[in-house]
């Protein structure tokens, strides 16, 4: 745990879990990947001798709401969103048949693609202030309806806005639904005059543009491959086993799930600039960039 206020704490890990503290009564920012991670807050919460009212979840990914079965059916608290993220919150199967774009295969049917199910008992808008202290911004981009939080003390919490060199190192090009609004958000943050600034997945820090370049370079730079790779028409499966092969990405079921979309996003990203185009050719859709 490390304290930023008097009001604001972060649990540090995979994913940065907030403590929003007033008179002890706790809102949490996002809840972690699992039960584990509930139970772990839960031990915090008893030992600081705090109670949980809520939780705001910044977006619905597997590992961002967790914790939230346990904690709810522990405590009763009230479960805060935006719309959409809601649904999939009220019914996580669906996060496995959006990135599958179907019934999904074996490898997806896990904690770390679907978590427990849990109710959304209140509906978050961009711009409105949360109990006159936290203000809701957007953040969309990584995710259908990302939210962020900026607390009373001017820190922000950022959810998979950006993500931190260790997952940029680690895996290359991060989960992406829309490739505009995510470089637009990024663009959004670095304008951002933020005490201090907390992704999900990274280190807490107080200048958050080096972050911000970064991934925007790695974005770029997938950009670059794809238009490099589609020089001459491809299939998508064709575009995907190339982008793997030059970044040294090996595939299992959930990694081609994830990378699968996000080359997809990409795609469309593309398309709609007019950087690429596509055909059906004998029940083949191929890509290939747009020569002037």
């Amino acid at each position: 745990m490390r304290q930023l206020s008097d009001t604001t704490w972060v649990l540090e890990g995979p994913c940065n879990i907030g403590f929003i503290v007033n008179d002890d009564e706790v809102t949490l920012i996002d809840s972690g990947n699992d039960k584990e991670a509930g139970r772990k807050i839960s031990k915090i919460l008893k030992e600081k001798n705090w109670e949980l009212k809520n939780i705001i979840n910044t977006h619905s990914n597997a590992d961002h709401i967790g914790g939230n079965n346990y904690l709810q059916n522990m405590t009763n608290c009230n479960i805060y969103t935006s719309e959409i993220e809601d649904a999939f919150i009220q019914y996580p199967e669906l996060e496995k048949a959006f990135l599958w774009g179907g019934f999904e295969i074996n490898e997806l049917r896990n904690k770390f693609f679907c978590a427990k199910k849990s109710k959304v008992t209140n509906i978050l808008r961009v711009n409105e202030k949360f109990q006159n202290d936290l203000e809701i911004i957007s953040l969309k981009g990584h995710f259908l309806n990302m939210i962020g939080i900026i607390t009373k003390d001017n820190d922000v919490f950022l959810a998979d806005s950006v993500f931190g060199e260790n997952i940029i190192d680690k895996y290359g090009l991060p989960f992406i639904y829309d490739v505009k609004e995510f470089i637009s958000t990024l663009k959004k943050i670095e304008k951002l005059n933020a005490r201090y600034y907390i992704p999900s997945h990274g280190q807490i820090t107080d200048n958050i543009k080096p972050l911000v370049i970064k991934n925007i370079e790695v974005v770029d730079k997938a950009k670059q491959q794809i238009k490099k790779i589609i020089s001459s028409r491809k299939t998508f499966e064709t575009i995907l086993k190339e982008y793997c092969d030059i970044n040294r990405i090996v595939l299992n079921g959930g990694q081609y799930a994830l990378v699968g979309s996000t080359i997809r996003s990409m795609l469309t990203y593309l398309a709609d600039g007019n950087e690429i185009e596509y055909i059906f050719d004998k029940n083949q859709m191929l890509w290939k960039t747009i020569t002037v």
